[in-house]
């Protein structure tokens, strides 16, 4: 899939999530709304029955056309044409709101004309009442003479509790969003995967095209019957021959390496071994690479007075061999490497840092990822497949140690193996 054809896909499912969401809480609003309404028309109604059954039971006369005034979204008052007592009025309340499916916390006071002030009551009608309740604050009417006032202390619990829907249509959006989101990642990830899989085809492709063809010239010149008078000449392209194959036959060795690993099907042969010595010999064979400049700078700085340990030395050499070649090719100009050992926290750590221009810290938490490698622009003057390091990686799990880097812009890039030397018990 073509990148635009991602970023159209995207945003297209952005748009059409932000509709739907914008949908949705439209709704939500609106069902709250009805909510509202329904609750408060419910309400009114059973307080005018209740303000009628008072007047009844005190027979008198019911003057007012809305004895029910609604102060806000929980409170009301109503007025009554007589005096109210509290029993009467905690009777009727109970069993009107009983039959209009009221089933929730209720607070009421009851206006003193004797002493002109509001006495107040409580009612918790609830499954599980309460032991005690806090005393709130009513607020006296001048204009009227006989009322109660009404109080709903969990209001906003009602309106959820009477439109549950919403909230089921709210966590399937949500769900939607999520997965949404979810299929994004996957998409953009693969597209990475991809790209990086396509790049390492690449620089397969060339690193192998490179010794191929140096090959194939080669077998046309020896093709030619005289070359075998120039015996010093034939010596050299089979020499170059044997550089080339050797060359292929690492890079193949290389990928097959990984793809062992990745099956569980490596196997160590684990030895002890002093890491000291072993680093001074990986450092002269270095030395006498052919493609190693004479400008390259390796130093030593081996501390550690316990350096034994056990590991496989194939293995092992190999990632130190790859940490120190990277140095090689990323460090400054000319390079500069230091290799150190230590003791610490009965532990042995290997250092291995260049001189080379840092690793950015977004990029240096993905350098050991497969076949990554850390953009240069559209510069390409390193050849590699992006293994090695995380060669280097796999090796270092599966002798259960540990590797990390560290870096910073212009200072170079410093990579160290701690191995602990307990694990000598292992081998």
């Amino acid at each position: 899939m073509q990148n635009r054809h991602i970023t159209y896909l995207a945003l297209l499912g952005a748009i059409a999530i932000l509709s739907i969401v914008i949908v949705q809480i439209y709704w939500v609003k609106e069902a709250l709304d009805i909510s509202h309404r329904q609750f408060d028309q419910t309400v009114k109604i059973a307080l005018r029955e209740v303000a009628e059954k008072i007047a009844k039971q005190n027979k008198t006369t019911f003057e007012y056309k809305n004895p029910v005034i609604q102060i806000n979204t929980s409170h009301y008052i109503v007025n009554v044409n007589s005096d109210i007592d509290a029993e009467v009025l905690d009777y009727f309340l109970a069993s009107i709101f009983d039959f209009y499916n009221i089933n929730y916390d209720v607070e009421y006071g009851i206006y003193n004309c004797q002493s002109n002030e509001l006495v107040y009551c409580n009612y918790i009608q609830k499954d599980q009442p309460q032991n005690s309740t806090s005393q709130i604050d009513l607020p006296k009417f001048d204009q009227y003479l006989y009322y109660f006032t009404v109080s709903f202390p969990h209001y906003s619990i009602i309106s959820l509790h009477n439109v549950p829907m919403w909230v089921v249509t709210s966590v399937i959006l949500m769900i939607a969003v999520l997965f949404f989101v979810y299929a994004l990642f996957v998409v953009f990830r693969q597209r990475n995967i991809t790209q990086v899989q396509k790049d390492f085809i690449n620089n397969m492709t060339h690193e192998f095209k490179t010794p191929i063809s140096t090959i194939s010239i080669i077998q046309q010149v020896i093709a030619d019957p005289n070359i075998v008078k120039d015996p010093q000449r034939l010596a050299t392209y089979s020499e170059i021959i044997g550089v080339e194959t050797k060359r292929l036959n690492d890079q193949v060795e290389r990928v097959l390496n990984i793809a062992k690993i990745e099956k569980g099907e490596i196997t160590l042969n684990k030895e002890i071994v002093a890491i000291n010595p072993l680093i001074k010999k990986m450092v002269d064979q270095i030395k006498l690479k052919s493609d190693v400049d004479d400008s390259v700078t390796i130093t030593n700085q081996l501390l550690a007075q316990n350096d034994e340990v056990s590991i496989d030395v194939v293995h092992f050499t190999n990632i130190l061999f790859n940490l120190v070649d990277n140095a090689i090719k990323y460090g400054g100009k000319p390079p500069i490497i230091n290799i150190a050992t230590k003791n610490k926290n009965n532990k042995l750590r290997i250092t291995i840092q260049d001189n080379g221009q840092g690793i950015e810290k977004k990029e240096l938490k993905k350098i050991f990822e497969k076949f990554y490698r850390v953009p240069t622009g559209n510069v390409h003057n390193v050849k590699g497949f992006g293994l090695g390091l995380y060669y280097v990686q796999k090796i270092v799990d599966v002798h259960k140690c540990k590797i990390w880097a560290n870096s910073e812009i212009g200072l170079g890039t410093e990579f160290t193996i701690e191995i602990p030397l307990t694990n000598l018990n292992d081998s």
